[in-house]
């Protein structure tokens, strides 16, 4: 069965936000919720359709599927036979409302559709049990995190009578077309996600109660540098709710064996009777003073203090480098080393004795608390960064005898670079190494004869040398036997821009015009052979994809785009503009369609305010409608499926007689736009949108658009517009407010407006 047409009984925040990415997904999705006005049947569905739909906040990444999303209530509209392939329950964590609605739902819902719960709390058997045998054996859970949209992990339950065909067509459902990461979990409380992010939270927090610990302190040691959110610890539990964290906690002693692993502690009871839940009730375990102040709870005085200054020496010992740091953790002999150890070890031996109570596979549990938690590494990649056999010893003295599957191991959880995704990874399609450059590229081709460009530069920057060899990996593929290549990189952005810190250092040591210039000229020879390829080339984008790394899949004849992909040429926020042909191949997009005059100024425009705001796309859809994509790229949910689908777009484009794209010429708007442009800019001063050297910033854009200070009409071409870029950029880098912006982007990570 195709799963085509879902619909999610519940409407409230989960129920809504698990609508709107179906309906991102291309599914016909139906919202349905109780009757709590007689004379408006619908309040409730219809409150949450507006939400989704909202012109301004909406969760619909197009307007184009508004007409997929519809709603109705549990009353008329769970009478008739459905036609839905899937049905997704988020009500009410009760057992009783849950029956009720299930028992309605099996009457109506056709003979092979699916049946899942989003619950969390509740056994997947216990929900299913007023359903027919036929039906319980179709019937899961399907448990998302919040938020759906970003949160990547779902874990998929079965219960003891789900038939394994069912959980295998939801699994590929949930990879290939929501695009996340799936956890087959058992039917247990917690499922793994919860399970083992919970027990780590309580046991973090009981240990630095006994041990006085503050929790400015705790939320130091257990954030980043052990791979962890910034959240942390106490501030996690401000953020999904305190009393999120409890009830959890308490569902689970619900199990007499987990008990001791779930001792809830002093300081979350306290907050439970006061009514101090976190974030929603604008105090927890933090509470705001002011703008930037926070105080911390005080479970003594029921009170709230300034939180203590923290200074642990161990914090000087621990970096960027978590293998690093979890060694220093692991021989630390310091108090707070050995509190973070013993937390660690705590986790790790829980993690074990989990495999195969909560999941059959240890890797299930990484993927749930990277991919729902946020983590950079699970408990087994933690064990064996630390050496398998060493941490199995002292586990041992810990904790005694260890699962019986942990003792019989002899070899760490986890091969040389091997990665927890679903899908191929680039490792699975390379049969051949043309080169492999340090921090520059890899070149290597698939059986098939596609050549994989892969961007190794550090942070995935454009540098000199990579636009060297991006025109060597063309001319390679143009004078050899090879049918086609993709260009892509690996890590969580596509690629964002340029090397700010390097061209800073140039423009400060009076370099700007030499060596600036050979920069600006080797990218635009290089974007030039990427697009004018006698061969196909697709690039594979996800992430970020800002300044040169837009303009690089700009000119790219062919792009597979992840859906949470954010494309913008950036570069006014550094006092520069776009010089990688992003500008020119924005206007000849425009020029070329011959439209008529006031739409063409209309499109002219939209890209000038794009790029004079640096604007950043929210998703590929938006990226089409900003011009950075076009309506035939193709757009995948799943990241991880990107470069899949980029080398069979790239077989599929080599097989059928690929006709490249040739230099045009076209005729532009010059002075005529320029003048609408200037008055734009005018504008945006007069409104404080805009400083005088936005203003100046926005000049040169708008030339560059314009087809220079020509008048109406005059033909030009791409290689005129990008000397146009160039100059711009070079004149800009001579400005000292250009470099004043550059430099308080690289300290601050944040615009200045100068």
């Amino acid at each position: 069965m195709t799963i085509r047409k879902a619909t999610i009984l519940g409407a409230g925040n989960m129920g809504s936000q698990i609508a709107s990415l179906l309906v991102n997904a291309g599914l016909q999705v139906k919202m349905l919720d109780i009757v709590i006005d007689d004379n408006e049947p619908n309040k409730l569905s219809r409150a949450a359709y507006d939400r989704i739909t909202d012109k301004r906040k909406g969760q619909l990444f197009s307007d184009k599927f508004v007409g997929n999303l519809s709603y109705g209530n549990f009353e008329t509209d769970l009478k008739d036979e459905s036609d839905s392939d899937l049905f997704i329950e988020a009500v009410s964590e009760e057992l009783e409302i849950k029956h009720d609605l299930w028992t309605k739902v099996g009457k109506v819902a056709k003979e092979d559709a699916i049946l899942t719960s989003n619950t969390s709390g509740i056994p997947i058997h216990e929900v299913a049990s007023v359903l027919k045998p036929e039906q319980q054996e179709r019937f899961l859970g399907f448990h998302f995190f919040n938020p759906p949209r970003h949160m990547k992990l779902i874990e998929i339950i079965p219960h003891s009578g789900t038939k394994e065909d069912v959980v295998s067509e939801l699994r590929d459902f949930t990879i290939n077309t929501l695009g996340k990461g799936v956890v087959v979990a058992n039917d247990v409380n917690g499922f793994v996600g919860n399970r083992v992010g919970v027990y780590s939270m309580m046991d973090i927090i009981n240990r630095a109660e006994k041990e006085g610990i503050s929790i400015s302190e705790v939320d130091a040691i257990t954030g980043p540098v052990i791979g962890r959110p910034k959240t942390a610890t106490y501030r996690l539990a401000d953020l999904v709710g305190v009393d999120i964290a409890y009830h959890v906690a308490t569902g689970m002693r619900e199990d007499p064996a987990e008990e001791e692993y779930f001792v809830v502690p002093k300081s979350i009871e306290k907050l439970m009777e006061l009514g101090n839940l976190g974030n929603k009730t604008k105090q927890g375990f933090y509470k705001r003073e002011g703008k930037k102040e926070f105080l911390t709870f005080n479970s003594d005085t029921e009170d709230y203090s300034a939180a203590k200054e923290v200074n642990l020496p161990i914090l000087d010992e621990l970096g960027r480098n978590l293998s690093k740091n979890f060694q220093t953790i692991f021989n630390a002999e310091d108090k707070t080393g050995k509190f973070l150890w013993t937390t660690l070890s705590n986790l790790l031996y829980y993690s074990a004795i989990n495999v195969p109570k909560a999941t059959d596979d240890y890797k299930n549990i990484d993927r749930a608390l990277i991919w729902g938690f946020g983590w950079k590494v699970g408990p087994f990649q933690i064990w064996d960064m630390i050496g398998f056999e060493e941490v199995k010893n002292k586990l041992r003295e810990e904790h005694g005898e260890l699962p019986e599957w942990v003792e019989k191991r002899t070899n760490k959880f986890y091969d040389e670079n091997e990665s927890l995704v679903q899908v191929k990874s680039l490792n699975d399609y390379v049969s051949e190494t043309i080169w492999e450059k340090e921090k520059i590229s890899d070149l290597q081709a698939t059986s098939d004869n596609i050549l994989i460009y892969t961007m190794r530069t550090p942070n995935n920057t454009i540098t000199a040398e990579f636009s060297d060899d991006l025109q060597k990996a063309v001319n390679y593929l143009e004078t050899s036997d090879y049918r086609a290549m993709v260009i892509q990189s690996e890590g969580k952005n596509f690629c964002v821009g340029a090397n700010l810190a390097d061209i800073a250092t140039e423009i400060r040591e009076g370099r700007a015009k030499e060596s600036v210039s050979q920069i600006v000229d080797s990218l635009h020879q290089a974007v030039s052979a990427v697009k004018y390829s006698n061969k196909p080339i697709v690039t594979a984008v996800k992430g970020q994809a800002l300044g040169g790394g837009a303009e690089l899949l700009l000119h790219s004849p062919y792009v597979v785009a992840a859906t949470e992909t954010y494309i913008g040429l950036v570069e006014a926020g550094v006092g520069l503009v776009p010089s990688g042909g992003g500008l020119s191949e924005l206007a000849e997009r425009i020029y070329v369609q011959n439209l008529e005059r006031a739409d063409e100024i209309r499109l002219l425009k939209k890209a000038f305010m794009g790029v004079a705001t640096a604007k950043v796309s929210k998703n590929a859809y938006d990226a089409i409608a900003m011009g950075y994509l076009r309506d035939t790229d193709m757009i995948v949910a799943n990241e991880d499926l990107v470069l899949e689908a980029a080398i069979k777009k790239a077989d599929l484009e080599a097989s059928y007689n690929y006709i490249p794209q040739a230099p045009k010429r076209f005729s532009v708007e010059g002075t005529n736009f320029y003048a609408i442009a200037l008055a734009q800019l005018d504008a945006m001063i007069v409104g404080n949108f805009a400083s005088e050297y936005d203003a100046e910033i926005g000049k040169h854009i708008a030339s560059i658009l314009s087809g220079g200070r020509v008048p109406l009409n005059t033909l030009a071409n791409k290689e005129y517009l990008m000397s146009l870029e160039k100059e711009a950029f070079i004149e800009l880098c001579n400005n000292q407010k250009t470099l004043d912006r550059m430099e308080h982007m690289l300290k601050t990570k944040k615009p200045l407006r100068n």
